[in-house]
Order: structure tokens, then C-alpha cells, then sequence
């Protein structure tokens, strides 16, 4: 006998334990993608930020994060979230298009910045 899945048994599949009491940080409008300068000069890789200001360091400093561990960042209570979407829906598509590890890219020259 074939065994039926719940939405929530998806959702576990999908993104380990999407918990409801936690504010996923990638579903949030101030979640900001950018380049980041890395190794060689003309190297940059992806990073996140927010720009509400929340992700900090113990001494005060601004924390960004790799763009493929978007997905990880969570927090208990914010009260500068503000959704970009129903949050199983939006995760699900973001995990499709994320890498899988960091990436380091090289502007083409016809590359606006």
C-alpha cells in the first residue's frame, strides 16, 4: 500500500524541520543579496545582509552570511519582518534556484558594475 504524505511531511522533506514558531530570515523584504569582494581583485561572491539591521556580531558589527546558507537563517522574534510570501512556498522555490556551496563569479565585460 502506497504511503500518502501530509503537507507538513513535505515541508519536513524539503527544508529538514520548517518550524512554525521561527521567522525565516530569507522570506523577509530586508533581506538584501550582494556582491561581496572575494580572492582575486576582480573576483566577488554572493553574500546576504539585513538591512534592517538585526543579523549582528557579539561586538556590534554588521553579519552577513554566504547566499547558499540563506536558508539556514532564522530568528525567534523580529519585529522588522516583513514577508515576501507565504513562507513554505517562497523556501520551496528558493531552494531550487540556491547553490549548493559558495560560488565565485568573474564580471563579464559587459557587466554593469
Amino acid at each position: 500500500m502506497a504511503e500518502r504524505h501530509s503537507q507538513s511531511s513535505r515541508s519536513t522533506q524539503l527544508f529538514g524541520e520548517l518550524s512554525s514558531d521561527k521567522i525565516y530570515c530569507a522570506n523577509c523584504i530586508h533581506c538584501k543579496l550582494f556582491r561581496s569582494p572575494v580572492g582575486s581583485a576582480n573576483q566577488y561572491g554572493l553574500r546576504v545582509r539585513c538591512s534592517a539591521g538585526k543579523w549582528k556580531k557579539k561586538l556590534g558589527e554588521e553579519k552577513v552570511y554566504k547566499y547558499f546558507t540563506v536558508i539556514r537563517r532564522t530568528l525567534e522574534e523580529c519585529d522588522a519582518y516583513v514577508p515576501m510570501g507565504e513562507v513554505e512556498t517562497f523556501l520551496r522555490e528558493l531552494r531550487k534556484s540556491l547553490p549548493i556551496k559558495d560560488e565565485l563569479f568573474t564580471p563579464s565585460a559587459t557587466d554593469p558594475s
